[in-house]
């Protein structure tokens, strides 16, 4: 793709999202109600975790480097664990790299002592909503000409406030879910990790530089993907279990 078809490629999607969010009903500010404060300090030793986390599965050192944390994500996802947030992703493949890395782990912990296992954690499969399989999809998506997962998150708008979205293909869905939140939707905490040299880079870098103050976790640069939202999800479910916050 040329530098000119990029831009026009780029545009298109800020203006498709504007357009949809002014065509489908947002929440007034009468509904709108503030993520709670997280005041706790920084989270340096688990974000570390995350980030060895990220590069285990991927191979790659630059996400001890990079990778963004703000507004203590964190903190922000020990607490939407606490409170049974719904978890929302992009694509169904997600989900399912999620429950297998909470497999390996679970099958990590009876390889290394089976005789104790009564005594650790096991990662419990949680409930995942996949954006792209809400009934509305086709019709919303055909009537836009937007992605499935797209069309999912803008028909679950009214749903996403104090929950848990995870976006690990579909730029174009991190886009719509930026914005969401500008326009009143306050999801407990976001994960981005779209893998891409264009558009994808630009979501998540969107999505880390604009003000949503909204607790986040990305990684602004080409790099990214599935299996790394996935890691990063599950390692966070680690330090739930660890922390005896239950």
């Amino acid at each position: 793709m040329s530098g000119e078809e990029n831009k026009n490629a780029q545009i298109s999607i800020g203006e498709i999202y504007d357009q949809l969010s002014e065509k489908v009903p947002g929440v007034s500010k009468k509904e709108v109600k503030k993520t709670e404060e997280f005041k706790e300090i920084r989270d340096t030793a688990n974000e570390k975790r995350i980030r060895e986390a990220c590069i285990k599965v991927s191979g790659d050192v630059e996400f001890l480097r990079k990778m963004v944390f703000k507004m203590y994500p964190v903190t922000a996802g020990l607490k939407s664990f606490k409170n049974d947030s719904k978890i929302y992703t992009d694509v169904p493949l997600l989900k399912a790299a999620i429950s297998s890395a909470i497999s390996y782990e679970n099958e990590k912990q009876l390889n290394a002592d089976p005789y104790l296992v009564k005594n650790k954690f096991m990662l419990l499969e949680p409930n995942i909503i996949c954006a792209a399989d809400h009934p509305k999809v086709a019709e919303l998506s055909k009537k836009y000409n937007v992605s499935k997962s797209v069309a999912g998150f803008m028909a679950l708008r009214d749903e996403i406030k104090n929950s848990i979205v995870i976006i690990g293909k579909d730029e174009a869905a991190l886009f719509s879910v930026c914005r969401l939140i500008e326009r009143g939707v306050r999801p407990y905490l976001v994960l981005g990790f779209p893998a891409g040299v264009d558009t994808q880079k630009d979501a998540k870098e969107y999505l880390a530089n604009a003000d949503l103050k909204i607790p986040l976790i990305t990684m602004p640069d080409t790099k990214g993907g599935i299996e790394v939202a996935a890691a990063c999800f599950v390692e966070l479910m680690k330090i739930y279990e660890e922390s005896g916050m239950k």
